[in-house]
């Protein structure tokens, strides 16, 4: 069982799974594009004003404009005035005044282009902003260098595409397996403690506002170490797999499951108050009972339940819980005892 002082700093919140794997990065790449757009395109459409290219000067220079405003107000810790789908506007306009007055250097810019589509919007809505730039370079392309050039255009800037989104699929898969690697036990797939300490947080902070109600209950397989010790660890570890499966297959989906370390584990049951828990809690602990979760010998749990109280710290109530666990223990085991019983002892 955990120590009765037993805490730790709450766990940052970990981002959640997303299509668009760089939301939450966004606005660190769109200040460091400010500066890049600031230094490196400046210049040209500075150059267009004076060749005479007045279109497409005052189009590229807009595009520093919006981008440095948007910049600016990122570095002052501001929300961005200029919606970053809208950068895309001016950038599309000076590439079709580019292709039409530049041919094969304006294409170029189509590049840059897709890559700040990828940048700029979500995954999908990137997809089709640069299908689109594809579908209207394209003929532009053929009108000004001829079809030979434009099919070798049209090509490269397809499979940059491609390559665009396989990469960006990649790393939305590593993001997704790095982050389970973050929350979750490796050995169990249960949650990890820490955050254990933030589904926690959360709920006590939510209990002092609204009043919801809350339960925890503290699982402990009982005579753990015979299982290793007759048995062997990797017969050990099969336990603790099955048992998280089972706990799982009998919780609902707002329930979560966390591992507190060794053989002990910690179910919180948000919106449940200590009587529904104790029902829920006698129900699990029968199950397990029956289980065949150790070919030869049973395997049973004890339990400390503890509903969340007004004034209790996420420590406190934990404390409580693990308070009714040792008595569980000490009074026979495969059991459930509730805080409040002991509270009357």
């Amino acid at each position: 069982m955990i120590p009765p002082d037993a805490s730790a700093p709450r766990a940052a919140e970990q981002p959640r799974r997303s299509q668009d794997i760089l939301e939450f990065y966004r606005e660190r790449i769109m200040f460091l594009l400010a500066i890049a757009v600031a230094i490196f395109i400046t210049p040209f459409g500075i150059l267009d004003l004076f060749e005479g290219h007045i279109l497409l000067g005052v189009a590229t220079l807009a595009i520093v404009v919006c981008f440095g405003i948007d910049g600016i107000a990122i570095h002052l810790k501001k929300r961005p005035p200029i919606p970053f789908a809208f950068l895309l506007l001016p950038t599309v306009i000076a590439i079709g005044v580019s292709l039409n007055t530049e041919g094969l250097h304006g294409a170029l810019w189509c590049y840059p282009g897709v890559l700040l589509c990828y940048f700029v919007l979500p995954r999908r809505l990137a997809v089709a902003a640069s299908l689109v730039l594809l579908a209207v370079a394209a003929p532009l392309v053929l009108l000004s260098l001829g079809q030979g050039n434009a099919l070798r255009f049209a090509v490269s800037l397809a499979l940059t595409i491609v390559v665009i989104y396989i990469i960006t699929d990649v790393i939305r898969e590593l993001q997704s397996e790095l982050l389970g690697q973050a929350i979750t036990d490796p050995l169990t797939g249960a949650y990890n403690r820490r955050q254990m300490e933030f589904a926690l947080d959360d709920a006590v902070e939510r209990h002092q506002r609204t009043g919801a109600p809350a339960t925890i209950l503290l699982i402990d397989i009982d005579h753990f170490k015979r299982v290793n010790d007759e048995h062997g660890h990797d017969a050990g570890d099969r336990v603790l797999k099955d048992l998280v499966h089972l706990i799982k297959s009998r919780a609902r989906k707002l329930d979560r499951l966390f591992r507190m370390g060794g053989e002990e584990f910690l179910l919180f049951l948000a919106d449940t108050p200590g009587s529904a828990a104790m029902i829920q809690a006698e129900n699990l602990r029968g199950r397990i009972a029956e289980a065949a979760l150790l070919k030869g010998r049973p395997v049973t749990v004890s339990i400390g339940l503890a509903e969340l109280q007004r004034n209790l710290t996420q420590a406190a109530w934990v404390k409580r819980a693990d308070t009714a666990l040792y008595k569980a223990k000490e009074t026979g085991r495969n059991r459930v005892v509730r805080a409040d019983d002991t509270d009357a002892d």
